[in-house]
């Protein structure tokens, strides 16, 4: 009789300790998978496997102050369901306060958005709240200046030495990361009158860093070799077109001071992205299709190519507009 008596007791002792033992499992579980949809918790998995996709310079350059910035707006959020798209327009709300730009507000969206894309493939959540969010039409850009006629025509005289960079922008429109990327021999063809774009060369601080890509897949290209271009550049080259004797690309610091100097001895200030903005507008004034345009120039968004072409439409209309008011009946 004690024998059973210590049996039950020894029983009943197991079962409530293994009660005690579900129980907490339930608590640590429950705690778990709170945790696990909070906003943070999701983007910390979303950023680890996109930072797999780009390089770590690609990453810091486009994506690294923005997943910053939202990471420690929303740090707060314990349940990523429960974000809604009227708390993420208060957030963007907040980036057009502080005057930041449309560019600017429009990765952070970006960010966002791939987030919670993120977040419904793998079940955190049902819907993606971004669908639902606009941003505003008229957000601050940063202006970007056409080159004066007489810039242009500065470009156009010299084409020697480091001065072929600048001509050569002009000519094709390459962003200069890809330019400084272009093989003298492999991606120039005299005889087809093309130049490949299929590689750029990015900086990570000073030093550069050759990449077998380009900025988007849609920057891949192949584009116009102009015949007065191809007058200019060397025949019998080898390796890349604008790099070190050495054959190693321009570093950060290299390119600055001999564009600095460049402007300084020919008393202009235009920046390299102004001459791709300059080619923009000789396919405009030559009567090039937005469609082609687009593809010429690697645009993504086709709607890009026409805020470039309605910005040169409008200055032209300006231009045209003064000479009016200038002309003496």
């Amino acid at each position: 009789m004690i024998f059973y008596f210590l049996w039950v007791t020894c029983i009943i002792s197991i079962q409530r300790e293994a009660i005690k033992d579900i129980n907490a499992q339930l608590l640590n579980f429950e705690k778990e998978e709170a945790e696990g949809k909070s906003f943070k918790s999701v983007a910390e998995r979303w950023n680890d496997e996109y930072r797999e996709k780009i390089s770590h310079i690609t990453y810091n350059k486009s994506t690294r102050a923005a997943y910053d910035r939202i990471l420690d707006y929303f740090a707060d959020c314990k349940d990523i369901t429960k974000l809604t798209a009227l708390e993420i327009n208060v957030f963007l709300n907040n980036l057009i306060l502080q005057n930041f730009y449309k560019k600017t507000i429009t990765t952070h969206k970006s960010v966002l958005n791939m987030i919670f894309s993120y977040a419904v493939l793998h079940g955190y959540v049902k819907f993606n709240p971004l669908k639902d969010v606009r941003l505003p039409a008229n957000l601050p850009k940063k202006q970007r200046e056409l080159p004066t006629t007489e810039e242009i025509k500065e470009v156009e005289k010299h084409y020697t030495g480091f001065d072929l960079l600048p001509y050569f922008l002009l000519n094709t429109g390459l962003r200069v990361s890809e330019a400084l990327a272009i093989d003298a021999d492999k991606d120039i063809d005299f005889d087809k009158k093309t130049i490949t774009v299929n590689k750029h060369v990015i900086h990570d601080g000073n030093r550069p860093v050759l990449e077998d890509r380009t900025k988007t897949e849609n920057s891949k290209r192949t584009v116009i070799l102009l015949d007065r271009l191809a007058d200019k550049l060397p025949r019998d080259k080898k390796g890349l077109l604008f790099g070190n004797e050495d054959g190693t690309p321009l570093t950060k610091r290299q390119l600055a001071c001999r564009w600095k100097k460049y402007q300084y001895t020919y008393g202009i200030n235009l920046t390299a992205h102004q001459l791709r903005h300059a080619y923009a507008t000789i396919l405009f004034e030559a009567g090039v299709d937005v469609k082609d345009a687009q593809e010429l120039m690697g645009h993504s968004d086709i709607n890009l190519t026409r805020q470039i072409y309605t910005h040169i439409r409008n200055e032209r209309k300006e231009e045209t507009a003064n000479k009016l008011n200038n002309f003496n009946l």
